[in-house]
This record gives C-alpha cells, sequence and structure tokens, in this order.
C-alpha cells in the first residue's frame, strides 16, 4: 500500500545499542523506529504535545518486526516510515536499509489506536484534529 505521508531519518547505531553478539539488539529495533515515528509526526505537526493537548492517547497495540541482516556498530542507517492507514487505526510501515548500499536489513510495522485520555476509551473513528493534521497530504 502507498504511504500518504513518509519521513525517513538516518542513525548510526551506538556501543550500548549492541547485544553480546556485538550486532544491534533485536528490542532497540523498536526505538529505531520510533525516531523516525516522532519525524514523521513532526513533519505532519502532530507529535506528543499536540496529542496531549487534543484529549487522545496512542498507544501501540501491534508491533511486527522482520530482521534480514544485522545491523552493527556505527554502521549509518537510513530508517524510513510510511503511513499507510489512517481512519481507524494508524498502520505505519518501517524499513531500515544501511546507508552507504541501500541494502534492505529490517522491515516492520506497528498499528496504533487512538484512546480518550481521560477513559482510555478507544475510539472507533481517527479523532478530528488527526484527519485536520493529514489533510494537506491527502489532497
Amino acid at each position: 500500500m502507498k504511504a500518504i505521508v513518509s519521513a525517513s531519518v538516518r542513525i548510526s547505531p551506538q556501543f550500548y545499542d549492541l547485544d553480546p553478539m556485538n550486532v544491534v539488539w533485536h528490542g532497540n529495533y523498536a526505538r529505531f523506529f520510533e525516531v523516525a515515528r516522532v519525524a514523521l509526526l513532526d513533519k505532519i505537526d502532530y507529535g506528543y504535545e499536540q496529542m496531549r493537548l487534543g484529549g487522545h492517547l496512542w498507544p501501540i497495540v501491534d508491533m511486527h518486526i522482520r530482521f534480514y541482516k544485522p545491523i552493527r556498530l556505527g554502521q549509518r542507517i537510513d530508517v524510513s516510515v510510511g503511513l499507510t492507514e489512517w481512519e481507524s487505526r494508524v498502520k505505519l510501515d518501517y524499513l531500515i536499509r544501511d546507508a552507504k548500499t541501500g541494502q534492505r536489513l529490517t522491515k516492520g510495522r506497528t498499528l496504533q489506536v487512538a484512546l480518550n485520555a481521560q477513559t482510555e476509551e478507544m475510539l472507533w473513528e481517527t479523532p478530528e484534529i488527526f484527519r485536520e493534521k493529514l489533510a494537506p497530504f491527502l489532497a
């Protein structure tokens, strides 16, 4: 599915990202996805502060990661994210590539739903504020 809006960040894993095998520990991939996701949210001007002010929480309810090749210390990687669904949930697709060769290293997906921040009840439709932020990208 084609992304409605996308963003990309360049990351270079550090020593603290590694596991005892000297490759990036699998749990750190979620953090790399988050860095790209924040860049995408900034691009549409709907970061954490706007979510909070709008009275919404957006928890991740599902995450999938497929590993193709390990990432190593100091390797420059490009983490891209694209918003592919937004009407009743937010689906983000991620791709991590080696910045030098373009080789695909990892891909993933997250699903998020909107909650009312006070009641923590799930909303069955995307909040109007999020629709407004996406409008320029849907035209």
